[in-house]
């Protein structure tokens, strides 16, 4: 039976039902161990052997054949009448064993009285050897010749000083195994039942998205800092790397439809969507884009937390025309990135206000991230996807359900058009998830990374001012000024990841050298020297 995602991903997911399954079933096997009636047993030993008569050749006694002759009704019917019971009723207990290599039985009776054990033990004993020692004295010569063997008592039965003790580790030990079995075999039913996302795969053929990244799961942070976002509190893990892989996959596509604004949006609340907003502008900021991060969820706001930023003035207040954007947005732990908390109140996401808001705000920055409330939770995540540029779709593999992501998918279809990309969250190799080397932490640079192509001074403090000077103090001209506009600025051909490379990225496109000049049709061409100077 396919469990979609191996044996691994079974016990990741129902490895404490198993367990509990099991505990109880072990539980169940000692209690009956220990509720089993107390029992004495009895036992007769009775040696068989060939009867010898002159100028014949003994006949080695069949001791299979005798063992069930003495738990035959030739027996046990004889015994019955002489202790004044039911032959049905003295069979129950009765067992007759044959020692190995030996022609012994061994007449055991158990009963809950020691002595009533002795007594019908003996008797059972007594009652073969009178049957098998029949016709020996006969004067009838067929009945003597029948009688083949000779049975002796050599051992009387005995009187049980103490009860039989019932084996507990046996009867645990086969809790253990049938428990195992019965946990194994209902998690994979449950798993069958289940509509939680199985993996990558799943996610993808379910959605109809395509998944640009994987994270896998992170420990639980504790002490000082606990809160950050992973590329802030450990930028060195494999969980950091996923989410810079997630920039570099996510660059082309905005780059392709010209996108600013970046939803990041799920269907239920705790499905890592406030997490991913968070890690993904700091991706952004750390490779020289100018961010801002926008905490769009009105009824549990949490970015103001994670980067440990007041919520006094936000975006309500932009919505209410309260604030302007330059007074609503706080600086980010890192260059480049500025931060817009939710603010208070938490419903004034109606009306024509909000396409304003987000428009004023994509032009302060290269990249919008907003992090959405639950889509089918609120329904401002309706209103912001039809104001974003793009929407990330976020699937948690530990959380998430089809049913859900194929209902918010169906929410969103009224107001996006293809602009739809999906991310899955802690989402383990053997659900299809791909977990990234960690990177040297020796190697990573506060507030910057590898695919960082960003000037060392800010060069847009607002995004407002065209006035600026054409030229730094070096003569370069500065890319965002009027001079050279910021669609003219050379991108470097760094990768973005040191593990992955997307087979869907544009080539990078490699500006010219040295001081350059706008052509009338927008393109930039170096300069020659005399104009440099």
């Amino acid at each position: 039976m396919n469990t979609n995602g191996g044996p691994a991903r079974l016990i990741r997911a129902y490895g404490l039902w198993i367990a509990l399954v099991t505990v109880v079933v072990m539980a169940a096997g000692y209690g009956v161990s220990m509720l089993a009636p107390t029992v004495y047993r009895s036992a007769a030993i009775v040696v068989v052997e060939a009867r010898v008569r002159a100028n014949t050749t003994p006949v080695t006694p069949e001791m299979g054949t005798e063992k069930e002759l003495a738990k035959s009704g030739l027996v046990v019917r004889p015994a019955a009448e002489k202790l004044g019971v039911d032959a049905g009723h003295l069979g129950t207990g009765f067992e007759v064993t044959v020692a190995p290599d030996a022609n012994v039985l061994t007449f055991i009776y158990q009963n809950a009285n020691p002595a009533i054990a002795q007594q019908r033990a003996q008797a059972l004993a007594e009652a073969y050897v009178d049957y098998r020692n029949t016709g020996e004295d006969s004067k009838n010569a067929a009945v003597a010749a029948a009688a083949n063997a000779h049975a002796t008592l050599v051992t009387p039965a005995f009187l049980p000083g103490a009860p039989e003790e019932r084996p507990v580790l046996i009867d645990v030990a086969i809790g253990l195994v049938l428990g195992l079995l019965l946990g194994v075999g209902t998690a994979i039913i449950r798993d069958r039942l289940s509509d939680r996302l199985r993996g990558l795969r799943d996610f993808e053929t379910i959605s109809g998205l395509r998944v640009l990244a994987t994270v896998p799961r992170i420990p639980r942070p504790r002490g000082p800092g606990a809160a950050l976002p992973v590329l802030l509190r450990t930028p060195e893990t494999p969980a950091a790397e996923s989410y810079r892989y997630l920039r570099s996959r996510l660059r082309p596509v905005l780059a392709r439809d010209g996108a600013i604004s970046v939803l990041v949006a799920s269907a239920y609340e705790g499905e890592g969507r406030s997490t991913t907003a968070a890690n993904l502008a700091i991706a952004f900021a750390q490779a020289g884009r100018s961010v801002i991060l926008v905490d769009a969820d009105l009824r549990h706001p949490r970015q103001h937390t994670m980067f440990d930023l007041t919520a006094d003035r936000g975006l309500t207040d932009l919505l209410a025309g309260d604030a302007k954007p330059q007074d609503a947005l706080q600086p980010g732990p890192v260059p480049r990135l500025r931060l817009l908390a939710a603010g208070p109140g938490s419903d004034l996401f109606e009306g024509a206000r909000l396409g304003e808001v987000i428009t004023a705000l994509s032009r302060l920055c290269d990249i919008l991230v907003i992090d959405s409330p639950p889509i089918l939770s609120v329904s401002d995540a309706i209103g912001l996807a039809a104001t974003a540029d793009h929407v990330l779709l976020i699937g948690d593999f530990r959380r998430s359900t089809r049913g859900g992501v194929v209902r918010a998918l169906a929410e969103l279809a009224e107001v996006v058009d293809g602009n739809v990309s999906g991310v899955l969250v802690n989402a383990p190799k053997s659900a299809g998830g791909l977990v990234p080397r960690a990177r040297d932490a020796a190697a990573v640079r506060p507030g910057r990374d590898d695919d960082d192509t960003a000037p060392r001074e800010e060069i847009l403090a607002d995004g407002l001012s065209l006035l600026d000077p054409p030229s730094d103090r070096s003569g370069k001209p500065v890319v965002g000024s009027a001079t050279v506009p910021k669609s003219m600025a050379p991108s470097s051909p760094t990768p973005a990841s040191t593990v992955y490379q997307s087979a869907s990225s544009a080539p990078p496109v490699i500006g010219p050298a040295g001081p350059v000049k706008a052509r009338a049709n927008g393109s930039a061409v170096p300069a020659p020297l005399e104009d440099a100077s």
